[in-house]
C-alpha cells in the first residue's frame, strides 16, 4: 500500500523490518545448507520422482523459445509430489533463485517451504468469472518476486476453478503461456474437485484445469508407487487407485477388513479403554470416518458419554486497553463482547 503511493517506512520515520525481505527473498536462505537438503532428498527419490525433477530443472534453466514450460504432476496420495516439491525448493533456492510455492488451500500451503495460498500470492478474486483478472498491484513486492522467480509450484491444483488458472494466465502471459514462466502444477483429479454451488456433475468436470484450452499446453508427469504404503498394503493401494479411476466395476466391494466386526463401530473401537486412566497413544491409533458434519457430531457425542468428567464453568470479561480513561466511554459493552 506504501509503494503504491510512492512511499516506504524510512521516508515515514517508521521503524523499518525485513519481515516481508526475510519471506520472499532468496538472500536468506544458506545456500550451502539448502544444497545438502537438495541432496539429501534427490538420494530418495525413485526413478519416476527423479525423471519428474529432472525435467523441470531442465525447462527452468534452459534458455530456448521450443522449451516446454508447463508441467502437472499427477499422482495419488502417497506417491510422493510433496517431497518432489520439496526437493525441487530446495535445489532452486541452492543455485540462488527463487521458487514461488503455492497451493489451492492453506493446510497444503503449511506443508511446502515458503508456501502460501495462491489466492495470497497471485491476488485471484473470491467470485471468478471467465473474464477475471488477479487484483495484484504492478509495483508490489509480490510481483517483483513472481517476475523474478525460477519455478512456480501450485500444488492440489485440481482442487481450483480453471478461471482462476486463466487470471493468472492473464497477468503473466506475454504471447505464451504463463509468460513463458516455468510453472508446475500438481495433485490428483480422483481426490476434490472445483466446488460448484448447487453445480451439477458435467458442471463440477468442466470446471476443472483439464477441461480447459490451457490444459493443452500441460506436460504430464505421473507418479504411481505408493511410497506411503507398506508391502503387505500394496493390493488395497493397488484396489484404492482403481476405485477412484473407475475401473473396479460397479457396484464397489468393499474388502472385508473394512467392516466392523461388530454392529456397533464406537463399542468395537472403544470398548476396552477405561476413560478414567486413558492416555493420548491409545486414542490417537482409533478413528471413525464419516460422510457429513451430522454424523461426526453425533458419534463424537456417543464417544464423549462415558469420559468422567467435571462441569467446569470458563467466565470471562472484555474491557478496552486504552491510556486514556476517556476512551472507555466511547464503546459499549454489546461492541467489546
Amino acid at each position: 500500500m506504501l509503494q503504491l503511493h510512492g512511499l516506504n517506512l524510512q521516508k515515514l520515520h517508521l521503524p523499518l523490518t525485513d519481515i516481508l525481505l526475510m519471506y520472499h527473498s532468496p538472500s536468506v536462505f544458506d545456500a550451502q545448507a539448502e544444497h545438502s537438503h537438495a541432496m539429501e532428498h534427490y538420494d530418495k527419490l525413485n526413478t519416476e520422482q527423479k525423471h519428474a525433477i529432472d525435467t523441470v530443472l531442465d525447462a527452468a534453466y534452459t534458455d530456448s523459445h521450443l522449451r516446454q514450460t508447463c508441467f502437472f504432476l499427477n499422482g495419488p496420495a502417497g506417491t510422493g509430489k510433496n517431497f518432489v516439491y520439496k526437493t525441487l525448493i530446495h535445489t532452486i533456492r541452492a543455485r540462488g533463485d527463487i521458487p514461488i510455492t503455492v497451493a489451492s488451500t492453506g493446510i497444503a500451503a503449511t506443508l511446502l517451504p515458503g508456501g502460501r495460498t495462491a489466492h495470497s500470492v497471485f491476488k485471484i478474486p473470491l467470485k471468478l468469472t471467465a473474464t477475471s483478472t488477479c487484483n495484484v498491484i504492478p509495483i508490489s513486492q509480490d510481483v517483483q518476486h513472481i517476475l523474478q522467480s525460477k519455478l512456480i509450484i501450485w500444488d492440489e491444483a485440481p482442487m481450483t476453478h480453471a478461471y482462476a488458472f486463466q487470471a493468472v494466465d492473464r497477468l503473466l502471459r506475454v504471447r505464451h503461456p504463463f509468460g513463458r514462466k516455468t510453472i508446475l502444477l500438481g495433485g490428483d483429479f480422483q481426490q476434490i474437485l472445483p466446488v460448484i454451488l448447487h453445480g451439477s456433475r458435467a458442471l463440477t468436470v468442466a470446471s476443472c484445469i483439464n477441461r480447459q484450452p490451457l490444459w493443452r499446453h500441460m506436460h504430464v508427469l505421473t507418479l504411481t508407487t505408493n511410497m506411503r504404503a507398506l508391502p503387505d498394503e500394496q493390493h488395497f493401494a493397488k484396489w484404492l487407485f482403481e476405485v477412484g479411476d473407475g475401473t473396479n466395476g460397479t457396484p464397489v466391494t468393499l474388502p472385508s477388513h473394512c467392516f466392523p466386526v461388530h454392529s456397533d463401530p464406537i463399542q468395537q473401537l472403544y470398548g476396552d479403554l477405561d476413560f478414567s486412566t486413558v492416555i493420548f497413544e491409545q486414542l490417537s491409533t482409533r478413528a471413525i470416518l464419516s460422510v457429513t458434519n451430522e454424523d461426526s457430531l453425533h458419534l463424537n457425542e456417543q464417544v464423549l458419554k462415558p469420559i468422567p468428567t467435571d462441569e467446569v464453568t470458563y467466565t470471562s470479561v472484555d474491557s478496552i486497553v486504552t491510556d486514556d480513561p476517556a476512551d472507555r466511554s466511547n464503546f459499549i459493552p454489546r461492541r467489546i463482547s
